[in-house]
């Protein structure tokens, strides 16, 4: 199966290298300045998607109404895809952001529970990088506070734990803040009585928990990372005003990790054909039959 993977950041790259690896036919497209990468083919969009027999896009495959390319002049919209790649099918992230334009098959792996998973380890992972680059304390014994306990939350909490943070968790359901305790970590609501005593605040929760009044109630030398996706949990404007370290970290997989990043992109996609055909162990990635709805 030709596949031509467009776009999107380093990430990308070691996608197109994994499936490489795996004995797919591989072009990449939207990447002005590589010349080269092993024996994989270096196409403009346009040619890479007439050579191809599916795409893969990013995580966020738009920017602005046009596929997301930033390492590309070319400004290539949305609408021009959809010509360009007729009924072919295609891989990516938030598929809800480009069914209005195109009438093909459209897979999405970042809406799947094992690419998640997955991703939320180098989020944390990325976190944790963060912690100890830039906060200017001691991470054991740290007084550190996540917010939520969803995919993200788990893996942190465990992780700082097992550095000697001193953590607690905010959680709403009654039986995450039962599992929080039993894994030996203190569980609050998000009532948010008492945050002064807390050096560090991770949220992960996409939704302005730490608004204005909450901002007011923070210690002035607290480290803040936001993991929210836009526009984020934290009221940053009253964040500056106060002089407090807030920052969001957007995208920490491909920025810290952006070769497991890659691979876990084709893994996911290996395991969605694979599925599609009916659980054959041979991805299809190399023979006609098993291709998807081509």
């Amino acid at each position: 199966m030709k596949t031509a993977i467009i776009g999107g950041d380093k990430r990308m790259l070691y996608a197109a290298k994994a499936f490489y690896d795996s004995g797919a036919d591989v072009a990449i497209a939207g990447f002005d300045d590589l010349q080269s990468l092993c024996d994989i083919r270096v196409m403009p969009v346009k040619d890479a998607l007439d050579w191809a027999d599916c795409s893969v896009l990013p995580i966020r495959p738009l920017a602005d109404h046009c596929l997301n390319c930033p390492y590309s002049a070319e400004k290539y919209h949305i609408e021009r895809f959809a010509v360009d790649n007729g009924a072919k099918p295609i891989f990516c992230g938030n598929a809800k952001s480009l069914s209005p334009y195109l009438h093909a098959p459209l897979y999405d792996y970042a809406a799947r529970e094992d690419f998640a998973i997955k991703n939320a380890v180098l989020t944390a992972e990325g976190a944790i990088d963060l912690l100890f680059r830039c906060y200017e304390d001691s991470v054991y014994g740290a007084k550190i506070l996540i917010l939520g306990y969803g995919r993200i939350g788990k893996v942190l909490a465990r992780e700082l734990t097992a550095l000697g943070a001193d953590v607690t968790v905010a959680a709403r359901k009654l039986c995450d803040q039962i599992w929080i305790q039993n894994a030996g970590m203190k569980a609050i609501d998000y009532s948010f009585k008492e945050l002064y005593d807390y050096s560090v605040i991770i949220n992960t929760v996409p939704a302005k928990i730490i608004n204005a009044t909450v901002i007011d109630t923070l210690r002035d030398d607290v480290f803040v990372i936001d993991l929210a996706s836009k526009p984020g949990g934290v009221d940053f404007e009253r964040a500056r005003e106060r002089d407090l370290t807030c920052i969001h970290a957007l995208g920490l997989p491909g920025k810290i990790a952006p070769k497991a990043a890659g691979r876990i992109i084709k893994e996911t996609i290996i395991h969605m054909i694979k599925e599609e055909n009916g659980g054959k162990e041979n991805s299809g990635l190399c023979d006609d039959r098993l291709l998807l709805h081509l």
